[in-house]
C-alpha cells in the first residue's frame, strides 16, 4: 500500500510540475472567446503591492485567467454541469434557469480598442482585433443588480428596484440640469429591458417592476429636467423585434421607438423607416449568452442566435471620438459600422461601442445635443441625425476610466449645446456604481 501511496504522490507531483513548466514558458493568451472579454495581464511586481497583498490577489486572478488548457476545461466544464444542472430550456416555454446577475457593467463598456476606421456613407469597419475592450480596471465592485433569467430560447437580465439609489439617479440627473443652466433643456429617457415585456408576471412586478422604476425616476427630477416616456411608446410595439434575445440591449427598431417618443415630447416630427436604407447581420449571439455559456441550457440561445437589423442615416455624418472633452488624439468612427462577419458582437454595428467622448457632426440646420449614456443610448444615435447639427455623446463609464475630472458645464458651452439628454436602462438605475459616476460630471 506505501508503494503504490508513494506512486501516486509522484504522479501528482510530476503533473504539477509539468503544469508549472507549462505555464512559465507558454505564451499568455490576452483575449478569451467562449467569454468575449480580455483576459488578466501579468501584473508588475512592486514592494507595495507585496506589503498590501495586491500582487498576491491580481496575480493570481492572472492564473486562473493564463491557465495552461483553460479554454477546453471551461467547455469539459459545460459538458459536466449538464449532469446536475437543468438543461430543459427551449422545449417549454415554462421552463426557466435562474442566475444571479454580478457585473461591473456599471463601470465599463465595450470601447473598442486603436481604431483605425473612417465614416463615407454612413458605415464603418469594424475588425475583430478592434473589439477588445482596453486593459483599464473598474473603479468601484462588481455590483449584484439582479438576476439573469432564461426562459424558452430567450434570456432576459431582470433589474431589482432599490427605491433610494433610483431617487439618487434623478438627483444626479437634476444636478446636471442645475449644471447646465437654463439655457440648456435637461432631458431624462430611462428606458425598459426585455424583462418588463415579455417574462413571467413574476418578474416585472414587485421589487421587479420596470414600470414602477421609471416613474419613480420621473416622480423624482427636478422641475428643470423634462421627462421623456419611452415606456408607453415601446410597449405599444411589443409584438415587434425591439429587444434581442440573446443580449441585455435594445434593437434599432426598438431604440426607433425611443426616438419617437423623443421627437413627441419636443414637437418634431419623426423621421419613418423607409426613408433609410436598411441592412442586416445574422447570427449574433449576444451578452446573455456570454454570462450563461458554463451552464448546458445556454446552448438554446446559441442556436437560436439572434439578426441585427439597422437603418443607415440619409444624412451625412462625420464622427470623431475622443479620450476627453479636450478632443486631442481622435480617431475616426461611425454611427452605423459596418461590422466584419468574424465580429462576434454585432452590437457594436452602432457607434462602434462605447467612447469617452464622440461628436457626431450632420449637414442637417438643427439644434446641438449632448447625450449622457451607457452602451443603450448607442443605438439611438443615427436617428437623431436627422434632426441636429450637432450630436455629443459622452459615456461617464469610459470617461472616467481614463479620466479623472471633467468641466461639464463650460464644455457644454463652448460646443453650443441646446439639450441634454440623459438616458439610461434599469440596471444603471439601480446602480451605486454608475450613479457615483454620473455625479462626477457635476463635481
Amino acid at each position: 500500500m506505501k508503494r503504490i501511496y508513494m506512486i501516486l504522490c509522484s504522479v501528482v507531483l510530476a503533473v504539477m510540475l509539468l503544469v508549472g513548466l507549462i505555464s512559465t514558458f507558454d505564451k499568455d493568451a490576452t483575449f478569451s472567446e467562449d467569454e468575449k472579454r480580455a483576459l488578466k495581464t501579468k501584473p508588475k511586481l512592486t514592494i507595495s503591492g507585496l506589503l498590501d497583498g495586491s500582487y498576491n490577489s491580481d496575480y493570481w486572478d492572472y492564473y486562473a485567467d493564463t491557465f495552461p488548457g483553460r479554454e477546453s476545461l471551461m467547455d469539459k466544464n459545460v459538458t459536466l454541469n449538464g449532469f446536475y444542472y437543468f438543461g430543459g430550456l427551449g422545449s417549454e416555454d415554462d421552463a426557466t434557469l435562474v442566475l444571479d446577475f454580478t457585473s461591473n457593467a456599471a463601470q465599463h463598456g465595450e470601447a473598442l480598442q486603436n481604431p483605425d476606421t473612417t465614416e463615407a456613407t454612413g458605415e464603418t469597419t469594424v475588425s475583430q482585433e478592434e473589439t477588445i475592450p482596453e486593459q483599464t480596471e473598474p473603479a468601484g465592485a462588481a455590483e449584484q443588480l439582479g438576476n439573469i433569467v432564461l426562459i424558452g430560447d430567450s434570456a432576459f437580465d431582470v433589474p431589482n428596484a432599490d427605491g433610494e439609489l433610483i431617487v439618487s439617479y434623478a438627483q444626479a440627473v437634476t444636478n446636471i440640469a442645475n449644471a447646465l443652466g437654463s439655457e440648456v433643456q435637461t432631458l431624462s429617457m430611462p428606458v425598459p429591458n426585455s424583462a418588463e415585456f415579455y417574462t413571467k408576471n413574476e418578474y416585472h412586478t414587485g421589487a421587479h417592476s420596470q414600470q414602477a422604476m421609471v416613474e419613480k425616476v420621473r416622480d423624482n427630477l427636478g422641475t428643470n429636467v423634462t421627462y421623456v416616456d419611452a415606456y408607453t411608446e415601446l410597449a405599444k410595439h411589443t409584438s415587434e423585434y425591439i429587444y434581442f434575445r440573446t443580449d441585455h440591449h435594445w434593437t434599432h427598431l426598438g431604440a426607433y421607438y425611443a426616438y419617437t417618443a423623443l421627437c413627441k415630447t419636443l414637437g418634431m416630427t419623426p423621421v419613418t423607416t423607409d426613408q433609410f436604407d436598411m441592412g442586416q447581420w445574422d447570427g449574433f449571439v449576444g451578452s446573455l449568452y456570454t454570462y450563461a455559456a458554463n451552464y448546458p441550457s445556454a446552448q438554446v440561445l446559441k442556436n437560436n442566435p439572434d439578426t441585427v437589423y439597422y437603418w443607415k442615416p440619409s444624412a451625412n455624418c462625420t464622427t470623431m471620438c475622443y479620450k476627453s472633452t479636450d478632443l486631442t488624439g481622435g480617431y475616426a468612427m461611425g454611427t452605423i459600422c459596418k461590422v466584419n462577419e468574424d465580429v462576434d458582437n454585432k452590437y457594436l454595428t452602432f457607434m462602434g461601442g462605447d467612447h469617452p467622448v464622440a461628436i457626431v457632426e450632420t449637414d442637417t440646420q438643427g439644434p446641438c445635443i449632448l447625450v449622457i449614456k451607457e452602451s443603450y443610448g448607442n443605438a439611438l444615435i443615427s436617428w437623431l441625425t436627422n434632426h441636429y447639427s450637432k450630436i455629443i455623446l459622452i459615456d461617464p463609464r469610459e470617461y472616467f476610466s481614463s479620466n479623472s475630472d471633467i468641466d461639464l458645464a463650460a464644455f457644454a458651452q463652448a460646443q453650443g449645446v441646446d439639450q441634454c439628454l440623459v438616458i439610461n436602462y434599469p440596471m444603471m438605475l439601480n446602480s451605486e456604481n454608475y450613479i457615483s459616476l454620473m455625479n462626477k460630471l457635476t463635481q
